[in-house]
């Protein structure tokens, strides 16, 4: 009896420390319709601050799913947020790689789908307020074939 109650215990503490261990406060995607993203389709996130400690610092990552048909190893994203700003838009551009020199891709995934956490650096909400991050492709094909989704992340500094 003490033992099965042991292992329960172990099992749950493990679960919990795995719960918690990401500490994501903010986490949403946008799915794109036929893995296709136009180079005029703006992504749009909003974010309410309330779910956020002021002037503490958060890690923003950028979420994307991509299937085997995506032809590069590489995708730029182009930012708009005005997290730092009270109404202007503040621009970053950011290559990531989904993929390494022999074609195997980053991430984790099996068979044709893969998801990759992209680090955008760390943001910290100085008043509270709604705010919007504005994600483009800066890739040049016209569609941007193999991306399923793209999503933003938003969790507590390790």
């Amino acid at each position: 009896m003490h033992k099965a109650l042991f292992v329960l215990c172990s099992v749950l503490l493990i679960l919990l420390n795995i719960s918690c261990e990401k500490q994501e406060i903010y986490y949403h995607f946008n799915e794109l319709k036929n893995a296709e993203w136009q180079q005029k389709d703006t992504l749009i996130f909003d974010i309410d601050s309330t779910l956020f400690e002021l002037n503490k610092p958060y890690n923003l990552s950028i979420e994307v799913s991509n299937n085997v048909n995506y032809p590069y190893q590489n995708i730029w994203f182009f930012m708009q947020s005005n997290i730092d700003a009270d109404s202007t838009y503040t621009d970053t551009s950011k290559e990531f790689q989904l993929a390494d020199e022999f074609g195997k891709w980053n991430g984790s995934g099996f068979g044709s789908i893969y998801q990759s956490s992209l680090s955008f650096g760390k943001i910290t909400f100085k008043e509270r307020r709604n705010h919007r991050i504005k994600l483009e492709h800066g890739m040049r094909d016209e569609p941007l074939k193999g991306i399923e989704k793209v999503g933003v992340r938003i969790s507590l500094t390790e």
